[in-house]
């Protein structure tokens, strides 16, 4: 790829950045190219690397263990341009899912010793590539409370069973009154979760 479409997808991946900024980033990560069928990420892995993916479609699974028998899901299917393996760049963990790409694709690569480089040479760059994982991040988890808590109140008979799901997943919950709801929220309505 040339550099000039790789500085514009960049911006577009981490739109905070000003265009001398995302020509520094792209300078210190590394260009890559994966064939289809490479695996981007290994679940239980502890490498701690982003891939900004320039394009390419990719698939996600997960394997886990029930009642001692192996069960592997694919559990979502994406495309690029996006950030991949952001969190364990900053937080360090094991990953927890394998991402395989379903066709070619063009990535830019973030070891541990370049994003130390930027965060010492070039921190106002690190700040907006923390505050992007950090909004990736709350995103993920926003979407997935939102399917849960509509999967278990539309599963259930009514809204009262499926409000006492949700307690049973997340902890013991107390309907509070009309009045300190008022005094808690003041106009949020709160989110809309229908059965």
């Amino acid at each position: 790829m040339e550099k000039s479409e790789i500085v514009s997808i960049a911006q577009q991946v981490i739109a905070d950045l000003e265009p001398d900024e995302i020509e520094i980033l792209v300078e210190i990560m590394e260009q890559r190219h994966a064939e289809a069928g490479t695996i981007m990420l290994s679940q239980g892995d502890r490498s701690n690397h982003l891939l900004l993916l320039l394009n390419g479609d990719f698939s996600v699974f997960s394997k886990f263990r029930v009642n001692l028998t192996s069960v592997a899901m694919n559990t979502n299917n994406f495309s690029g341009p996006g950030l991949l393996g952001e969190v364990n760049l900053v937080l360090q963990a094991t990953r927890t899912a394998t991402v395989v790409s379903r066709s070619e694709c063009d990535y830019l690569f973030l070891d541990m010793d370049s994003y130390n480089k930027i965060v010492a040479e070039h921190p106002r760059i690190a700040i907006k590539l923390v505050t992007k994982i950090a909004s990736i991040i709350q995103n993920r988890g926003d979407t997935m409370r939102r399917i849960m808590y509509q999967n278990l109140i539309k599963d259930s008979p009514n809204p009262m069973i499926g409000i006492s799901r949700i307690g049973f997943w997340l902890g013991k919950w107390t309907r509070i009154s009309d009045d300190m709801s008022r005094r808690l929220f003041s106009d949020f309505e709160g989110e809309n979760f229908n059965s």
